[in-house]
């Protein structure tokens, strides 16, 4: 590179080491011309110089990433949205249920019953509709095209169950990881590998984000994910050191399909 009026150079050398060399003319006080030559010792500079250009590419990489998100941010709260309507329409289900058994055993009157099926009939057909959409394609293929949009690529390996309602379950528990793995450890690909051994389905899901700095605590999305595959009759494993997996064991039988409210 060019310095004011001197010729320089930058060389670094095998063992690690970076000089800087500049190069001018001189005279002596009796006008003879001379070449002089200094080398500087750059070495620490050059080592926070290319400490500074890895940082500007991963900020610029975060910033390209952020505003994907931002981009996305509409697409990203409707499915939020939409996630928490199914839930509260689950929980509505369930509800309904419990209150027309306990009308039917109390032999209410025929207007209470009536009451009671109507909330259940509503319930059922909210629940219908907020499937729709996605009635026709594989659970698993719809939660990789969702999580694209959040900027995050899933690996599915290994075998996974054929029957729809596992499949379900186990897109609502790659969705629930994916969004957990953007939004705090920054991920941009989740691994998922599932096998079936001893008549049950074994998921294993880790991601390319930050490790934790910390055990994780459980928060709303997870807690609830765990007590819906533990009705079904599975297990969770969260292990946060030193890098964040997730393990799912799930009984293969189509009981789990009572737990999966995304459906």
């Amino acid at each position: 590179m060019q310095l004011r009026d001197e010729a320089a150079r930058i060389y670094a050398f095998p063992d690690g080491t970076v000089y800087h060399f500049a190069v001018r003319p001189v005279q002596d006080k009796y006008g003879i011309p001379y070449t002089e030559v200094m080398a500087t010792d750059v070495s620490r500079l050059a080592a926070l110089h290319a400490a500074l250009q890895q940082e500007n590419e991963r900020l610029a990489d975060a910033n390209r990433r952020a505003k994907r998100l931002y981009d996305n941010m509409p697409d990203i709260v409707r499915e939020e949205e939409i996630l928490k309507m199914k839930m509260r329409v689950h929980d509505d289900i369930g509800h309904t249920l419990l209150a027309a058994r306990r009308a039917l055993r109390h032999e209410h009157d025929l207007a209470r019953i009536k009451s009671e099926a109507a909330e259940w009939e509503s319930s059922i057909s909210l629940l219908c509709r907020a499937r729709q959409k996605d009635a026709a394609e594989d659970p698993l293929t719809c939660m990789q095209r969702r999580a694209a949009v959040l900027g995050a690529a899933v690996q599915l390996r290994g075998a996974y169950p054929a029957a729809r309602a596992a499949r379900e379950l186990y897109a609502l528990i790659l969705r629930e990881c994916t969004s957990n793995a953007v939004r705090h450890a920054g991920a941009t690909g989740l691994y998922a590998d599932s096998e079936h051994r001893s008549q049950a389905w074994h998921l294993c899901i880790t991601n390319n984000g930050a490790p934790p700095r910390a055990e994780i605590k459980e928060g709303g999305g997870l807690s609830s994910l765990r007590r819906r595959i533990e009705k079904a009759g599975g297990t969770v494993t969260v292990h946060s050191l030193p890098v964040f997996v997730l393990e799912v064991t799930l009984p293969d039988k189509e009981s789990i399909y009572d737990t999966c409210y995304d459906r």
